[in-house]
């Protein structure tokens, strides 16, 4: 009687015990960025920086908390068919004058389009000696900015990326109104700093500049090469649009630049979830070697896939052979990830129920399928704006060559079409 399929299962468990000790043995060491009394930076020196287009109904709150940290200015960069409605919902927020006089507005050319176009927009057009990059549904902490920041007292780092945290608004914390879709996007984050805090401690290493907020000196991002290279970007023959941060994440390696990773509590920020089916970014990003640990990750990531493929295949095989022996290891097994659950469902005990309980289990093997279908659809990007099938239509996706996207100017901005807009106060002011 063949015992392969148990072997490798026994295989499995020891790989993941062992690299659990690791991630233990590094992530206990981590420490935050202590605040400074004589910073070198203040929140005043901070430009904060959206790409949007059709403003979701929380930005309002969102845009409230980035003043409450009080910034030396917000722009917002959308393209020509967004840009009255833009204007129309920020004339119709509830705002101080102060608060306005903040708010810069700005838009690409009538007829083009792209999200990487819209974020070098307001790289070029950031004063502020820091950048903080969010997206458009992501509520800060009041004192966000102010425990970011003292990672740049650090000159070797380039930029830094905090804890992200999930909101549920009010009104739909109710089984009987909340989905699956945001029970399987709220289990996706939960769960705290994970490992990131481990590689960080073996060799300053992150693995991605998560694209919900994030900071960066404004100069590295100003430089004509990186805005040429970020808008110039190709996959298969395409220009992307998509995996900005994955690029900026490679740009800064390969730059010597470190990516500070600050996990303080009082530096979470908060991003809302879908309440329906919605797309998972999947991306490849390429990874330089310098510690063993680091090597080891990335390989790992890299067979993750086959490797999880060996491992179903191994669950077939033993409970064909071995029905018995591997209900024992089945039950030892959600044994070991019933207190991870029960966190979960303590923490969110609106979303316990029957349904929400599958789609917490299904988020976490999710990768599986997300993997193996973001390999057969590398040669697309399309799905990241609008609804898939539709996506080529959606104005967030680039329609032009790239050769036409950018070129020099003796403008403020490289850009395509130069700048319009202006501060919030005066509309009609052009730049």
């Amino acid at each position: 009687m063949s015992s392969t399929g148990l072997a490798v299962l026994g295989l499995m468990r020891a790989k993941g015990y062992v690299e659990g000790i690791i991630s233990n043995h590094y992530g206990k060491q981590y420490q935050p960025y202590p605040i400074v009394k004589n910073p070198q930076f203040t929140t005043k020196d901070v430009t904060v920086v959206c790409a949007l287009l059709n403003p979701p109904k929380i930005f309002s709150e969102c845009l409230k908390t980035w003043l409450g940290n009080n910034p030396k200015e917000v722009i917002l960069v959308t393209n020509y068919d967004y840009y009255d409605g833009v204007l129309a919902a920020l004339q119709s927020y509830d705002l101080t004058e102060d608060d306005r006089a903040k708010i810069k507005v700005f838009h690409l050319e009538e007829g083009i389009y792209g999200h990487r176009l819209q974020h070098a927009l307001g790289f070029k057009m950031a004063t502020g000696k820091i950048m903080a990059v969010t997206d458009d549904q992501i509520l800060w902490s009041d004192h966000t900015l102010e425990c970011m920041l003292p990672c740049f007292e650090d000159a070797k780092v380039g930029a830094a990326g905090g804890p992200l945290s999930v909101y549920i608004p009010p009104e739909r914390r109710d089984p009987d109104i909340i989905t699956p879709w945001e029970v399987a996007g709220t289990k996706y984050l939960f769960g705290g700093r994970g490992g990131g805090t481990a590689y960080w401690v073996a060799d300053k290493w992150t693995w991605c500049l998560a694209g919900c907020t994030w900071l960066a000196r404004t100069a590295i991002f100003q430089d004509p090469g990186f805005i040429n290279s970020f808008t110039n970007d190709q996959w298969n023959g395409k220009p992307l649009n998509s995996g900005g941060d994955n690029f900026i994440t490679r740009y800064l390696h390969q730059h010597g630049h470190i990516i500070a990773v600050q996990y303080d509590d009082a530096a979470t920020v908060w991003r809302t979830v879908k309440s329906s089916s919605t797309m998972i970014d999947q991306r490849l990003l390429p990874q330089t070697y310098r510690h063993n640990y680091v090597l080891y990750g990335t390989c790992n990531r890299l067979l993750r896939v086959p490797l999880g493929i060996c491992q179903l295949a191994a669950w077939g095989h033993a409970g064909c052979y071995h029905p018995k022996l591997t209900l024992v290891y089945l039950t030892y097994c959600i044994w070991k990830q019933y207190p991870g659950y029960k966190n979960f469902f303590r923490a969110y005990p609106y979303m316990l129920t029957v349904r929400n309980i599958l789609a917490a289990i299904t988020c976490d093997y999710s990768w599986l399928l997300i993997g193996i279908w973001g390999l057969c659809t590398l040669s697309t990007d399309t799905w990241v704006h609008g609804d898939g099938n539709t996506a080529e239509k959606q104005p967030g996706v680039m329609e032009q060559n790239h050769e036409d996207l950018v070129k020099p100017t003796d403008s403020v901005t490289e850009t395509r079409g130069g700048v319009y807009g202006g501060a919030l106060v005066d509309v009609e002011a052009h730049v």
